[in-house]
């Protein structure tokens, strides 16, 4: 049976595809809210839903700034987990923002079923088809971390902590970030952080990598040059892979869509959506709901809902095309909902440290896809970075409170002499 994570557009199908693998798989049924029906748990299915959502809010808000020759996509996955783990972290009305813009509810256990999501998704069921999910939590020297944050982000996202000097050595935090990011990317995404992006107040940074990578089920064999009209309306030639099979089909007045399955049982697809012309895409894009991704609603009452529709023999000719993306998302997380957490004044991220005010200072973004005969390969790696906003970073060191009746001396130690000693019951103010 389909599931309705496959009609996900963009690069949506394949961040999220895993949800759909020949692995014994989690509730991902029909649900009303993104939400369990039983209050306050997250389930699988909360995750992907979620995660539609989130982009719906911040998709739009990214499109309205693009270039119109810009490529502009991004993954889900990645960047609600990047976030999720701030969430972790968040309290009072930041944790709210976040939750609601991730479409997760306030509950103290939000991130346990994270782990085991991401190794469903990662069982792909078959071994022409690649998908791996990372985390890390990238502390600074001396920061007071919460041992229940760490503790948290490890069993929830399987984040491991690592020590760096953004202070001292911005150069070797940057270099070992960025290489964790290569290694877990496969060297497509090699750079998500800039030394220069670092200063004393550099708290944390938090990075969630995607790489998927896999097969058509049927390669393309035929290609040929045509002509493809870009968005400014300017026209350049580009390879074009063709085939003929059997695809999951529909066209309406608004355009066409199809659905190209990846090696297996056809639960991993890429989904093209076709609009007419520039002006309907760019209504698909402005008016975007959470819902499109599931019902596949775009635009009107015309649906592209693919997973309803039977196979149908059809001919698709499709560029080979290799594309990329990096930007911040700081700008449209703000208008999608969440602004108190970039915020020095208001953010609240006091369950990552105690004794230290935070605030995310940007949430880098970048995403890699190639589309070629064989196959699809993309990345994507997100970084949140953090900063301290009120209170330098002290080491973590025993702590004495001298609260109570103590004890002192005055000593000469080149001597021994002991020039005063007593106790100290009532300290007098000093005016």
């Amino acid at each position: 049976m389909r599931k309705a994570a496959l009609s996900f557009p963009f690069l949506v199908s394949l961040a999220l595809g895993g949800c759909v693998t020949s692995a014994p798989a989690p509730n991902f049924g029909p649900s009303p809210s993104g939400q369990s029906e039983r209050s306050g748990e997250i389930t699988p299915w909360a995750l992907t839903y979620g995660a539609a959502l989130m982009t719906a809010k911040v998709y739009p808000h990214l499109a309205a700034t693009a270039d119109a020759n810009a490529n502009l996509f991004v993954s889900p996955v990645s960047l609600s987990q990047g976030l999720g783990l701030a969430y972790l972290g968040a309290r009072g009305g930041t944790r709210d923002e976040i939750g609601r813009v991730l479409d997760w509810p306030s509950v103290p256990n939000a991130a346990v079923p994270i782990r085991a999501y991401n190794a469903q998704l990662s069982d792909t069921g078959d071994a022409d088809i690649t998908l791996g999910i990372a985390n890390a939590l990238w502390l600074a020297k001396g920061l007071p971390i919460r041992d229940e944050y760490v503790a948290e982000a490890r069993s929830g996202f399987g984040a491991a902590p690592e020590t760096v000097d953004y202070a001292g050595d911005p150069t070797g935090a940057a270099a070992r970030i960025n290489g964790w990011v290569s290694r877990e990317t496969k060297g497509r995404i090699s750079e998500i952080v800039s030394p220069s992006g670092f200063r004393d107040d550099t708290a944390a940074v938090l990075t969630n990598a995607l790489y998927f990578k896999a097969k058509w089920q049927v390669p393309f064999e035929e290609t040929e040059t045509r002509t493809f009209t870009r968005g400014d309306g300017t026209r350049i030639p580009i390879t074009m892979m063709k085939r003929i099979g059997r695809f999951d089909y529909r066209e309406t007045h608004e355009g066409q869509a199809i659905a190209l399955p990846y090696a297996g049982d056809g639960s991993f697809v890429m989904e093209i959506f076709l609009p007419r012309d520039t002006a309907v895409l760019r209504r698909w894009e402005r008016e975007m709901k959470g819902g499109d991704f599931f019902a596949g609603e775009q635009g009107g009452n015309d649906r592209f809902d693919l997973a309803a529709e039977q196979a149908r023999e059809m001919r698709i000719i499709l560029p080979r095309f290799e594309a990329r993306f990096d930007k911040s998302v700081k700008a449209a997380l703000i208008a999608a909902g969440m602004p108190s957490a970039f915020d020095q004044q208001r953010a609240d991220l006091s369950g990552i440290v105690s004794g230290v005010r935070l605030a995310i200072n940007d949430v880098a973004h970048a995403t890699f896809l190639r589309v070629d005969e064989e196959g699809t390969e993309a990345a994507a790696a997100t970084a949140v970075k953090i900063v301290v906003t009120s209170a330098r970073i002290e080491p973590q060191v025993p702590e004495m409170v001298v609260d109570r009746p103590f004890l002192a001396t005055l000593r000469d130690r080149k001597s021994g002499a002991v020039l005063f000693f007593g106790r100290i019951a009532d300290p007098t103010a000093i005016p």
